[in-house]
C-alpha cells in the first residue's frame, strides 16, 4: 500500500487508505495484476486484464466481474487519488463469502540512472511457485522475498528450484546474453511476463535469436550479461548476481531497451489520442 494515495477501493466502496487491511486478500485466494500508471494510463492494460483472467483459469475458476467494471474501477482510483505516475494493484479475491474486485497504489519502484548505466546487484534464493503460470497472492512467499531484498540491500531475489534450476525472480523475468544470443527459462516454469513478451517480440522483429532453456544455477558465469524485465522497471541490466558479475555495458540489452521504451512511448500515445 502506498502511504500517499488516500483511497482505495473494496468491492463498490472507496475507503481511507489508512482503514486498509492486506489480511482481506488472504481470506479464501486472490489473483492479481499490478499495472504502471504513466500520465494517468495503465500500461498496456489490455494485457494485464487478460492475463487476470488466465490466472482465474488455471485455478478453475471464473471472474464473474466484466472487463469494463475493473477498467472503470481502476480508473476511478487514480482520478480520485490524483496519481498521474505510479503503480497500481487490482486483484479479484475468491471466497466462500463471494468473490470481491479490491484495487489500491503500491509504493513506486524506480531504478535509478546509476541502475539503468551500471546495473543492480541481485541474489538467489531456493524457492518455487505453485502455479508459476498463474499470478496468485502468496503472501508468505512475498514476505520472505521482501526480506531478503531488505537483510542484504539488493534490487532482486533470483529463485531456482530443488535441481538449481533457475525459473525466475521475485517480480521479475530474467535473461542472460551470450555471443549476442539470449537465453531465458522454459515459459512453463515462469510466469509469462508482459515486458518479457514485448522482448520477445524485439527479437523476433530485429532477427535477435531468444533460446529457452535449462539454466542451472552454476552455470550463470559463462554469460557475458544479464538484465531483468517487469512493467514497474522495463529492460534493466544486472551486475551482479551472488558473487559473479556481469557487464553492463551490452549492445543487445540497449537495443532491446530502445525499443521497448518506444513501444511504451507509442503506447501511451495512442491511449491519450484515444480520449480526445
Amino acid at each position: 500500500m502506498y502511504k500517499k494515495a488516500k483511497y482505495f477501493i473494496s468491492g463498490n466502496a472507496v475507503i481511507e487508505t489508512v482503514n486498509f487491511d492486506i489480511q482481506e486478500l488472504e481470506i479464501g485466494f486472490s489473483v492479481y495484476e499490478v499495472v504502471k500508471i504513466i500520465g494517468g494510463i495503465p500500461l498496456f492494460f489490455e494485457e494485464h486484464l487478460r492475463r487476470l483472467y488466465q490466472s482465474a483459469r488455471l485455478k478453475n475458476t471464473k471472474i464473474t466481474f466484466k472487463e469494463e467494471e475493473i477498467k472503470e474501477t481502476v480508473y476511478k482510483l487514480i482520478q480520485i487519488n490524483t496519481i498521474q505516475e505510479g503503480r497500481l494493484k487490482f486483484a479479484v479475491r475468491f471466497h466462500k463469502s463471494g468473490n470481491k474486485l479490491i484495487c489500491f497504489f503500491l509504493k513506486p519502484i524506480i531504478p535509478t540512472e546509476d541502475n539503468y548505466k551500471n546495473g543492480v546487484k541481485i541474489i538467489s534464493v531456493q524457492a518455487e511457485r505453485e502455479n508459476p503460470n498463474a499470478k496468485v497472492i502468496n503472501y508468505n512467499l512475498r514476505t520472505y522475498i521482501n526480506k531478503v531484498i531488505e537483510d542484504n540491500d539488493i534490487f532482486e531475489v533470483l529463485l531456482y528450484n530443488k535441481k538449481h534450476i533457475i525459473s525466475e525472480c521475485g517480480k521479475s523475468n530474467i535473461f542472460f546474453v551470450k555471443d549476442a544470443v539470449i537465453y531465458t527459462s522454459f515459459s512453463e516454469n515462469v510466469l509469462s511476463g508482459i515486458t518479457g513478451s514485448y522482448i520477445s517480440e524485439i527479437c523476433k522483429n530485429g532477427n535477435i535469436k531468444i533460446t529457452n532453456c535449462n539454466i542451472k544455477l552454476s552455470d550463470i558465469s559463462e554469460y557475458e550479461a544479464a538484465f531483468i524485465t517487469g512493467t514497474s522497471i522495463a529492460v534493466l541490466p544486472i551486475k551482479q548476481i551472488d558473487s559473479y558479475s556481469f557487464s553492463a555495458n551490452n549492445e543487445v540489452i540497449y537495443l532491446l531497451s530502445d525499443n521497448y521504451n518506444k513501444i511504451v512511448t507509442n503506447y501511451i500515445k495512442s491511449k491519450r489520442l484515444q480520449q480526445i
